[in-house]
C-alpha cells in the first residue's frame, strides 16, 4: 500500500513537471525541416538580439550541446528597404559556413561576421544602410563575394531553399517577435521562458530530444 502511494505521487510529480515544461514552448504546425538544430530568428535592429550576440548565446549553447546545428534566420520584415538584399547575403554566408563545417555559433564563420557587422553599424556607429551600393560593399568586404558571384549563387537550388526558410521565418517571428528560438524546426520557445542562460540551455536540451 505504501509503495502504491509512492508510485502514485511519483506519477503526479512527473505529470506536473511535464505540464510545467509544456508551458515553455509551442509546437509549430508547419515549421522547418531542421532536425537536431536550434534556429534563432533575429533582426540586427533588435537590441535583445544584439545582447544575445554580444553574450555569445549560440556559442555557449554549442559548447554544451555540440551535436546540434545552429542557425540565424534574419527577419526581412524588420528592414523594409533592404531586407530582401540582406537575406541574400545571409543565405550566401550560411552556404559558405556549411561548406566549411561551421554554423552561426562559429565566431569565425561568415554568418557571425555578417551579423556582427550589421549590429555594430546599427547600435555602435548609429548608422543606417542608405543604398544598394552599400549592400555590395558589405558583400565584398565582409563575405568577399562580388555582385556577379552572389547573383550566380542566388540562382542555385541551395540558395532558393535557404531563402524560402528565411521567408517562412517572418511568419513565426510575428508570434513572439525577435529573438525567437526554435528547436528541431518545430518547437518555438516562449520569450517568458528565457529568464536565464541556464533555463534556455535546459529547455533546448530537453526539446532537442524530441523528434
Amino acid at each position: 500500500m505504501f509503495f502504491k502511494k509512492i508510485s502514485k505521487l511519483f506519477l503526479i510529480f512527473i505529470c506536473f513537471a511535464n505540464f510545467s515544461f509544456a508551458k515553455d514552448f509551442i509546437v509549430l504546425e508547419d515549421g522547418f525541416d531542421s532536425k537536431n538544430s536550434l534556429i534563432e530568428l533575429f533582426s540586427y535592429k533588435c537590441i535583445h538580439c544584439y545582447n544575445h550576440h554580444k553574450f555569445g548565446t549560440l556559442n555557449k549553447l554549442k559548447k554544451e550541446l555540440p551535436n546540434l546545428s545552429y542557425n540565424l534566420y534574419p527577419i526581412s520584415l524588420a528592414d523594409k528597404r533592404f531586407g530582401k538584399e540582406l537575406n541574400e547575403l545571409f543565405a550566401f554566408a550560411q552556404a559558405k559556413d556549411m561548406q566549411e563545417n561551421k554554423d552561426a555559433s562559429s565566431e569565425d564563420g561568415f554568418v557571425h561576421r555578417l551579423a556582427d557587422y550589421l549590429f555594430v553599424l546599427h547600435f555602435v556607429k548609429k548608422q543606417e544602410i542608405q543604398n544598394l551600393n552599400e549592400i555590395e560593399q558589405i558583400a565584398l568586404n565582409v563575405l568577399n563575394v562580388s555582385k556577379n558571384e552572389l547573383e550566380n549563387f542566388l540562382q542555385s537550388n541551395e540558395a532558393k531553399k535557404i531563402l524560402a526558410n528565411y521567408e517562412k521565418a517572418n511568419e513565426f517571428a510575428q508570434i513572439y517577435g525577435t529573438p525567437t528560438f526554435i528547436v528541431n524546426g518545430k518547437y518555438q520557445i516562449k520569450p517568458e521562458a528565457l529568464s536565464s542562460m541556464q533555463n534556455l540551455l535546459k529547455i533546448v536540451s530537453e526539446l532537442s530530444k524530441n523528434e
